[in-house]
């Protein structure tokens, strides 16, 4: 894929998320869905580097990737139908390479290094991909897993959204180190960015995902981004967040900046953000329609 094009994927995915992580919202509020797990503020994050990984990985989320989910084809209905208790998954793993979403902290660490593990003795080499928290990092799963990946030399990417915050826990208050200098502790090759661009996150992203598929050992993307929105809808996070890091973090909208980065660039025009516009809008309608609000 050209590169325009990859920047335009980018963008259709972060704004068909963003959409849908709103209604979402709404759709809480009035009790239509039991809970909801914004993205907001981690969408360039998370389409960079499930991009760059590319269509055949299969990659094991936790509960908030809900980019990761638009780039890989499910659509919103499906994505949220979870949330609203209407079932354990609503899309088809092994079509979209997407394992269902893991509510329990770091288990999905375990998951993905097992499956690693047990692909290759069946001698098949897929790249796995796990996404989790940095609150979760301070989980003993993790360390079993990373551990277990680099004794074993699994085939697996750990993905770590690091946006400062385990629900009210400061990552200043879990750790003294970086989750990627951590990670070197267990003897895998890490790699750390501020991933609220995603030209800059996709080409990290792209040199990790080779790394691990040309050395078939793990390796670790810290993606250190914001966290916009609370915990969940059932956070109060203006609680415990001071106001100057939330007015910080609205007015650094990864985005609305990179809509306006691809604007100026020549990327994407008016009459394009009309159509995927459009296509949010379509996407929108179709949650409250099969929901309710």
């Amino acid at each position: 894929m050209a590169e325009s094009a990859v920047r335009r994927a980018m963008l259709r995915h972060m704004l068909v998320a963003r959409g849908i992580d709103d209604e979402a919202v709404l759709l809480q509020n009035h009790g239509a869905v039991d809970l909801w797990l914004s993205c907001r503020g981690q969408e360039a994050a998370q389409v960079a580097s499930v991009m760059a990984v590319g269509d055949t990985a299969v990659v094991f989320p936790s509960y908030r990737e809900h980019a990761v989910a638009v780039a890989r084809g499910i659509d919103a209905v499906s994505l949220v139908a979870q949330w609203a208790g209407n079932t354990y998954c609503g899309w088809n793993p092994r079509s979209h390479r997407l394992f269902p979403y893991t509510l329990v902290l770091a288990a999905q660490t375990l998951h993905a290094v097992g499956y690693a593990i047990g692909q290759r003795l069946n001698e098949f080499a897929e790249t796995v991909v796990v996404y989790v928290g940095d609150g979760a990092t301070s989980e003993g799963d993790m360390s079993e897993a990373m551990n277990l990946a680099a004794v074993e030399s699994a085939r697996v990417l750990f993905v770590c959204q690091n946006n400062g915050w385990a629900i009210s826990k400061p990552s200043t208050e879990q750790m003294l180190t970086s989750v990627a200098e951590r990670a070197q502790g267990f003897g895998i090759r890490s790699w750390s960015i501020e991933a609220d661009d995603p030209d800059d996150t996709y080409q990290l992203c792209l040199e990790a995902s080779r790394y691990v598929e040309a050395s078939d050992s793990p390796g670790l993307v810290e993606l250190r981004t914001t966290r916009i929105m609370g915990h969940s809808t059932s956070d109060p996070h203006t609680v415990y967040r001071e106001a100057e890091e939330l007015t910080t973090a609205a007015a650094n909208d990864p985005v609305t900046r990179y809509r306006e980065k691809l604007l100026a660039a020549g990327v994407v025009d008016a009459a394009w953000l009309d159509r995927v516009g459009a296509d949010v809008d379509t996407a929108r309608r179709a949650l409250v329609e099969a929901f309710g609000r």
